[in-house]
């Protein structure tokens, strides 16, 4: 459906609210009273509803008018930031680059990355999201994201990986729980136990394929969280076990008191890469920050 009414109408509309009077509400959009008096009916005779009350030659919303108020202060709301945006970018970054990280990654390295990006490239921006409903690969096939920090095989076609440091899959459960004293954990501690987890969608290169498949035993229970620190506060509380990456281990431990132990006696390595789609150009943008985060993430030995 077209909408009747365009962006005019709707700061009109707001201007009213905050000002109170035609005269008021002219001034502050640079408008004549005739004109806002004109653009006043032009709303009313598309949106089809009055709009407005004269009362002793005041303008009254009518409850028609007050809900298109509402959402007339969401949108020029949401332009003005937008505009702002804009130009806040005209003016001082020439790009901004959007990074997905996975479920599993910590954030204690990112003030620290930002710091370099700045230096190395002040006229990029780095926006950071984590991991959400939409499946980090296709949020980057399809353009919402440019870049992914992946502790998986990247085996989508169009995509290519960065390696940047290796990893291991470790077990977390509580303190109190039977398997804290085992050397390392199997599959089958998982069996009887809820299994803690972001997704149950099989990933190459994760503990579902080289603990959970290979060893023919699934978990019986599973709870889905994407947050990481919802999934350690339930393993504290003896409510299930988990895995993740050593990496966030590292951090969960530290906070809830949990104990992480290695999967299988061999143990599983994982490699965290940057990710990034296949048809990136040398030079631009997103290649630069895929390139400088792998470095930096290798040099800082971030997976220690």
């Amino acid at each position: 459906m077209t909408p009747h009414l365009d962006l005019r109408h709707l700061r009109m509309l707001v201007a009213l609210d905050q000002h109170g009077t035609v005269t008021a509400a002219a001034t502050a959009l640079g408008l004549t009273q005739p004109a806002l008096s004109h653009q006043i009916q032009e709303a009313e005779r598309r949106a089809g509803v009055p709009l407005f009350r004269r009362v002793k030659k005041r303008l009254l919303f009518t409850w028609q008018g007050q809900e298109l108020l509402a959402s007339a202060r969401l949108v020029v709301a949401e332009m003005e930031r937008a505009e702002g945006d804009l130009a806040r970018y005209g003016q001082t970054v020439n790009a901004v680059v959007r990074l997905v990280t996975r479920s599993y990654c910590p954030f204690g390295w990112l003030p620290g990355f930002l710091a370099d990006l700045a230096a190395a490239h002040p006229d990029i921006e780095l926006e950071h999201h984590g991991e959400t409903l939409t499946p980090p690969f296709a949020a980057l096939e399809s353009g919402v994201a440019d870049l992914v920090l992946t502790h998986g095989r990247v085996r989508q076609a169009g995509l290519r990986a960065m390696p940047a440091f290796e990893d291991r899959l470790v077990g977390l459960v509580g303190a109190d729980d039977p398997l804290a004293g085992r050397s390392y954990l199997e599959a089958r501690d998982f069996h009887e136990r809820t299994y803690v987890t972001y997704s149950t969608v099989l990933e190459g290169g994760l503990e579902h394929e080289l603990m959970f498949r290979h060893g023919r035993i699934l978990p019986d229970r599973y709870q889905r969280t994407s947050s990481a620190e919802a999934m350690a506060a339930i393993v504290a509380a003896g409510q299930g076990a988990a895995v993740v990456t050593g990496w966030l281990a590292c951090d969960l431990v530290k906070r809830h008191g949990l104990v992480a132990l290695p999967l299988t006696r061999e143990g599983l390595a994982c490699t965290w890469s940057v990710a990034v789609r296949a048809d990136e150009k040398p030079g631009q943008p997103v290649l630069a920050v895929a390139e400088l985060l792998a470095e930096w993430l290798k040099s800082h030995h971030a997976g220690d």
